[in-house]
């Protein structure tokens, strides 16, 4: 299994280059961008009369998909008036030890400045080294768990045995065991832990970015009618558990919980960290969603 070495020691299972808005009033730069250079970028209605806790989370979720070691480059876009500014989100990236450049959209003098300026700085970005990666380096991030009735918990613990790193998305109401290391939403994971679990957000797109916020390399999360797709960074492994849905959404799942063994499903895994794409990755399904915490004024 080998990765994408970075410049902060970090190894990726993807090579994005990424335009990333900090704010909704720039998102159409970064979609302009993105495209130009046969990247990936993000959307969100956020960034703008944000206060408080809502504002530094989202501030935190952006910094982390930015510097996440799954992007080659990211180029920070922002309209120039915002309240979470494009300068901050960059300096973010930079305090990750990862390189970025930023660019405004009121100084580089329209939306299609700013865009086209983006997308020669991704295109200049240069191309990273496949190094070998070690299981106990991938992180997974692991949500909506207890829809399975047990049936997954033995697919992470088959990962954990492998060598992989997990964490766990906490549903609301539920607690993580005692003496377990707990992080915030989108917050960055501890070096060396085995295993963290992270207070989820409020859907199956918002906790997704959390965890691939954290730091998660890829994503185990269940596959139904309100739960399909991957995300623009990482990949997004879907598992079915309802039989009736099963060829109702065979495009959109990885396979069904008990279609193979939990070793087997480990081993798909890695497989996916070494380059092997996701049903959402080849149907070309990507989802965003930032959660908040309080109202935008």
């Amino acid at each position: 299994m080998t990765g994408y070495l970075r410049e902060n020691g970090q190894i990726g299972i993807r090579d994005h280059l990424l335009a990333l808005p900090s704010v909704v009033c720039s998102n159409r730069a970064a979609l302009a961008a993105g495209q130009a250079v046969g990247g990936v970028w993000v959307e969100h209605p956020l960034g703008c009369a944000q206060i408080g806790a809502d504002k530094e989370q989202t501030w935190r979720t952006l910094v982390g998909i930015g510097a996440h070691p799954n992007v080659r480059r990211t180029v920070v876009i922002g309209l120039g008036c915002e309240g979470v500014q494009a300068a901050t989100i960059h300096q973010g990236i930079l305090d990750r030890g990862r390189e970025a450049a930023v660019y405004s959209i009121q100084t580089a003098g329209g939306t299609d400045q700013a865009a086209e300026m983006a997308a020669a700085a991704l295109r200049n970005a240069p191309p990273a080294d496949r190094v070998p990666l070690p299981p106990e380096r991938l992180i997974l991030g692991v949500e909506g768990l207890g829809l399975f009735g047990g049936r997954a918990d033995p697919v992470v613990a088959a990962f954990r045995e492998a060598g992989g790193r997990v964490v766990r998305a906490l549903a609301p109401g539920e607690t993580a065991p005692e003496g377990a290391v707990v992080i915030d939403y989108a917050e960055p994971v501890p070096d060396g832990v085995p295993e963290v679990f992270m207070r989820a957000g409020a859907g199956d797109s918002e906790t997704i970015t959390g965890l691939v916020a954290s730091g998660c390399h890829l994503v185990l999360a269940p596959a139904d009618a309100a739960r399909i797709g991957g995300h623009p960074i990482a990949p997004v492994v879907r598992l079915g558990y309802d039989p009736a849905l099963a060829r109702a959404l065979a495009d959109d799942m990885d396979g069904m919980v008990d279609a193979r063994t939990p070793d087997q499903w480990a081993a798909f895994l890695l497989s996916v960290a070494d380059g092997t794409p996701t049903a959402a990755e080849e149907v070309g399904a990507a989802l965003f969603a930032i959660e908040r915490l309080g109202p935008t004024l």
